[in-house]
């Protein structure tokens, strides 16, 4: 293909995806959550930038690697601030719905399906302006240059490339949250052994990874298994996980070596390498290691998880996708023009599939997507595996590539299914497209007498104007929801001038941090709410600081932050009372030493709009400003759809 047919689609794509960044940049930058999880991960970054010790005195529940990447960029001049975490989850965002959309053009050579794709991916990825600056938007990005760049060039049959890209990048994810890196590595180990050049090791790789697939979810759940939610999760996965297998095993084409092995272990390593190094230079030991990123995340479900409400018919979809998929088998055994039928059968099914999908895009923001493709997307992931009859080997295993990395990254939901949800599946997307597509052409091919030459164009026609009004459409919802950012206030706090909210939270939000620049040299928040240290300048109690500090950290931990406490009189704590009662609600309720010493030590000096200004007991303030609160009561954030 001439470099005038990829430069001009090249072009649209940069060009589309520039107004769509613009427009979600508009949303992100005029959202503000109030359990402030961006707070606790930019404070946490600063305090690594600043002491060190990553694990020993900085706690965080994630893995080095955002530390050390965030580090590199503060000693380059980035600062660890609002606004400047918030552009890099918009780079991580806008990167993520590029690199699907243009997989999705190298795949099907379609405009129109890359434009939806494009505007799909970014419409469910929204949720990214819940998380501004988690390191979730590293991981979304890191898993789409590996869909990405794993795709073409295993279709391109270069499986040495692919391999370093699977090892660095299942190395980055490891060092990021490590149940993330772990799927990813065993969707490529998973790829490798379907691939091996020894013949016994092929034929029971699918069995091996079928068995493996089977225990995985409840070995990964077991310390919930007796909640319902997390049964039904462990069982679909493992009804889904034996058609993928089964599918897989039916896949040829070229194989694999020691040398791929060898070049994804140097790839995970060398990355492995240059992150620990960093982190030890810094000052964390082997045991905080250790303890961090591996025991640590091991007790995290006991400690804090929620429910994930699944829709009705989602089980019972699992088990039906598994029963139609024993028929197919079933039905190989009338050769050849069973398969043909069969074949048939699966590429229909994959457009009735992808249909449902954009049907589930089309209806943001009234819902979001996101949970929905949830609950069904693995049951009918298999569809999108199977071979089809005559179709290229390299595409078909390129293909399967994504398949097994969105299969792994489907675990990303436990056990905290909120933004994870769709950074666990935004793979459905392109892989839906590509997967539809292919059947599509096939279908086409195979029934020549009913696709004429001029049919085919007619139809081909209307698909290009449904995926382009598909696109225009759901772009268009998210260019609309970003124009809130015009009619909002500059919060004019240091480190965030560019976040804009409405005028009454913009006040509360100053309100707060003004009183505790006037009555303290200490801020406290619970839950954790770290934003109010970074915008008044001053220090938590201990380098020790996480969100929900009441469930995650020890009571040694927590007797620390007491003596410090203890020895600042002046040190004022924040407490939002409607997300207490939402911890209330889902059986969360906080407790524990510090708990109760905030408690009974603190008492309110002034209270306004569910948030408390609490001080040592026996003191008296005199609250400021005011008057500034006015107009509608905040809700602490914009939201563009419905919670995840």
């Amino acid at each position: 293909m001439g470099a005038t047919k990829i430069r001009l689609p090249f072009l649209l794509l940069v060009l589309a995806a520039s107004v769509l960044t613009v427009a979600a940049g508009l949303m992100l930058f005029s959202s503000f959550m109030f359990y402030d999880d961006e707070g606790y991960v930019l404070l946490t970054l600063r305090n690594f930038a600043e002491h060190g010790r990553l694990y020993g005195d900085v706690y965080t529940q994630y893995g080095p690697f955002p530390y050390v990447l965030n580090y590199g960029l503060h000693l380059l001049g980035l600062p660890l601030t609002h606004d400047a975490g918030r552009l890099l989850t918009l780079l991580d965002w806008s990167a993520a719905a590029t690199l699907t959309a243009w997989t999705v053009w190298r795949a099907t050579r379609s405009c129109a399906c890359m434009l939806a794709v494009l505007s799909s991916v970014f419409v469910y990825l929204w949720v990214m302006i819940s998380e501004p600056s988690h390191p979730g938007g590293l991981i979304v990005l890191t898993t789409a240059v590996m869909a990405c760049l794993g795709y073409q060039w295993l279709a391109a049959g270069r499986w040495t490339a692919w391999a370093v890209l699977a090892g660095a990048g299942s190395a980055v994810l490891l060092l990021t949250k490590i149940n993330i890196g772990g799927f990813a590595t065993l969707s490529a180990i998973a790829l490798l052994l379907l691939h091996a050049p020894n013949d016994r090791l092929r034929r029971w790789a699918p069995w091996l990874i079928a068995v493996g697939l089977l225990l995985l979810p409840f070995a990964l759940m077991r310390p919930l298994l007796e909640v319902p939610w997390v049964q039904t999760y462990a069982t679909i996965f493992a009804l889904a996980a034996l058609p993928v297998a089964g599918s897989l095993g039916r896949v040829t084409g070229p194989h694999g070596g020691s040398r791929q092995w060898l070049a994804a272990v140097l790839g995970g390593s060398s990355v492995a390498l240059v992150v620990l190094g960093v982190i030890f230079a810094r000052g964390t030991s082997p045991a905080d290691l250790l303890e961090g990123v591996l025991l640590a995340p091991l007790r995290h479900p006991t400690h804090f998880s929620l429910v994930f409400r699944w829709p009705p018919g989602a089980l019972a979809v699992a088990a039906g996708s598994l029963g139609l998929f024993l028929l197919m088998l079933a039905g190989l055994r009338f050769g050849q023009p069973g398969r043909a039928t069969l074949d048939t059968a699966v590429a229909s099914l994959r457009l009735v599939a992808a249909l449902a999908l954009a049907l589930v895009i089309w209806r943001f923001p009234d819902i979001s997507p996101d949970n929905l493709v949830f609950a069904f997307s693995a049951s009918c992931l298999w569809l999108f595996l199977w071979p089809l009859a005559g179709e290229e080997p390299a595409t078909v295993i390129a293909r399967s590539w994504l398949g097994l990395l969105f299969l792994g990254q489907w675990l990303h939901v436990f056990p905290v299914p909120g933004s994870q949800i769709a950074w666990g599946t935004f793979l459905a997307l392109p892989l839906a497209a590509i997967g539809a597509w292919q059947a599509a052409a096939w279908l086409a091919q195979q029934y020549r007498a009913l696709f004429t030459l001029a049919r085919a164009r007619v139809l081909g026609a209307a698909l290009a104007v449904a995926l382009v009004a598909l696109a225009v459409v759901t772009g268009n919802r998210l260019i609309q929801i970003g124009e809130r950012y015009l009619g909002s206030r500059s919060l004019a706090l240091p480190g965030a001038e560019a976040v804009r909210l409405p005028d009454s939270t913009t006040a509360l939000y100053r309100l707060l941090v003004f009183n505790a620049n006037a009555h303290s040299d200490m801020v406290f928040s619970l839950p954790g709410m770290f934003s109010f240290n970074l915008w008044s300048g001053l220090p938590t109690p201990t380098l020790t600081n996480v969100t929900h500090w009441f469930s995650l950290l020890d009571d040694a931990q927590q007797q620390a932050i007491i003596r410090s406490l203890e020895n600042h009189p002046r040190a004022c704590v924040i407490v939002q009372k409607d997300h207490l009662e939402f911890l209330r609600q889902h059986q969360l309720t906080p407790g524990g030493p510090l708990y109760d010493y905030i408690m009974s030590r603190y008492e309110t000096a002034f209270e306004i709009d569910g948030f408390q200004f609490r001080v040592r007991r026996g003191r008296h303030v005199a609250p400021l400003l005011t008057a500034e609160i006015f107009g509608q009561k905040p809700t602490g954030a914009a939201k563009a759809a419905p919670a995840p």
